[in-house]
């Protein structure tokens, strides 16, 4: 734990930064392919399949997590299904670019507050002036003009799956270095909550489920790859550097995520997404120099 707790004294190391960033352009892709699917539940279903068999063939080569360790796991856990509902509500009612920045935009700040609250870390000015810059990029498509209205629903859901992020991301901090193996930790909570999200489609959607996994085998395998890749990338992070700041880099998949939906999905980019994403991007670079 020393180079760990050395990292998380001295913020994110340009190392981890740029892990994270790589994995938030995965992260906005398997975005892409969930949104674009007709069923969301079940393409979310069909990436906890592909991931959830990598974390039980990972099970027999890691540790058993002791009592309170997986304690945190089954909170958590609860977490991620409550943001994965939360998430496939809101793909129902608005574009990619504009429900994934909303579902995600304030969690980097609600995860400082409560990185700071529980964790007790203390982000440099440098690095909590980009969260906020990163964060208020990503709000500042609410008040996007000519853009679809969003319903009360949507919006509703958007809060949901952004507190759901901000909770699981600081619990998933303190289950990692609680355990003081990351991948152990990744391992189990993957494949608890694989499990269960997987038996849900299943007993909600029954055969159609099955059916669309089948018919889109190369879909459902390519986002549960990205899934996973990306979602190992943030715990791994997490267990060196501090919740808030590893939380708004990986929120920088908005800016990936806008362009994706304007070029593959033929979104509409407007001057006010435009000007998010350089918000993002300067939040970025404050982070990168903040140590």
């Amino acid at each position: 734990m020393g180079d760990a707790a050395r990292a998380l004294r001295e913020g994110v190391d340009l190392g981890v930064a740029a892990a994270v960033l790589a994995a938030a352009l995965l992260h906005a892709t398997w975005h892409a392919l969930v949104k674009s699917s007709g069923d969301r539940v079940v393409a979310l279903a069909g990436m906890s399949l592909v991931s959830g068999a990598l974390a039980f063939a990972a099970l027999p080569f890691v540790a058993i997590p002791r009592a309170g360790v997986l304690a945190v796991i089954a909170f958590s856990v609860l977490l991620h299904i409550g943001y994965k509902l939360a998430l496939a509500h809101l793909y129902e009612k608005a574009d990619l670019s504009r429900a994934y920045p909303l579902a995600r935009g304030l969690t980097p700040v609600i995860a400082v507050f409560l990185g700071m609250v529980f964790l007790a870390e203390k982000p440099a000015p440098v690095t909590l002036a980009g969260v906020l810059a990163i964060s208020a990029g990503i709000v500042g498509l609410l008040f996007e003009r000519g853009g679809n209205r969003l319903s009360a629903g949507a919006a509703g859901a958007a809060a949901a799956a952004g507190a759901a992020v901000a909770a699981y991301s600081v619990l998933d901090a303190y289950g990692v270095r609680l355990n003081g193996d990351w991948l152990s930790f990744t391992a189990w909570l993957v494949a608890c909550d694989s499990g269960l999200f997987v038996g849900y489609a299943l007993a909600s959607r029954g055969r159609a489920a099955t059916a669309a996994w089948r018919g889109e085998w190369g879909r459902t395998l390519a986002s549960g790859l990205l899934g996973s890749i990306a979602f190992c990338v943030f715990l791994w992070a997490l267990g060196r550097a501090e919740v808030g700041p590893v939380s708004a880099l990986r929120e920088t998949s908005m800016a990936f995520s806008a362009l994706i939906g304007a070029v593959v999905l033929k979104e509409r980019m407007s001057r006010a997404r435009a000007l998010a994403v350089a918000m993002v991007l300067a939040g970025t670079v404050a982070i990168a120099i903040g140590r």
